[in-house]
Formats: C-alpha cells, structure tokens, sequence
C-alpha cells in the first residue's frame, strides 16, 4: 500500500480573456500561491476568490487547486 504525502498546494484562478477567431474562450491565470499544506481549506480558498473577484478588471472562469505528492511504499 502506497502512502501520499502532500508537499505543495498552490491555487490559480483562470479568467475570462476574451475569444479567439474560432469563438473558444481565452484565458489567463492569476496565482494564489503556494498554500500551507496542512491547513489547506478548498471552502478559504474558494471564499478569498469570491472576495478578490469583484476586484479583478476581468471575470473569473474557474479556480484550480495543485496538489504535489511524494509516494512512498508502507
């Protein structure tokens, strides 16, 4: 059995860019940073965005969370 265990968490928000010739949505990422891997909290995270969006000149199409593990056997 495998054992993950979590090194880095970092959040980008990825906004609204505009279109490109063909109609497919542009974008263009903002970094949080990296995060405190053992108090990450996905509903904080998302709550900082939501306070930082209407802030922002463009609007906001997702919000992505990295996770970097190292496998280790048990």
């Amino acid at each position: 059995m495998a054992i993950a265990t979590v090194k880095k968490v970092s959040v980008s928000v990825r906004l609204d860019n505009g279109t490109d010739s063909q109609g497919n949505v542009k974008t263009v990422n903002i970094q949080l940073g990296n995060m405190s891997e053992t108090n990450f909290d996905d509903d904080k995270a998302l709550a900082v965005v939501s306070v930082l969006g209407p802030c922002l000149s463009k609007t906001v199409v997702s919000v992505e969370k990295t996770e970097v593990s190292t496998l280790t056997a048990a």
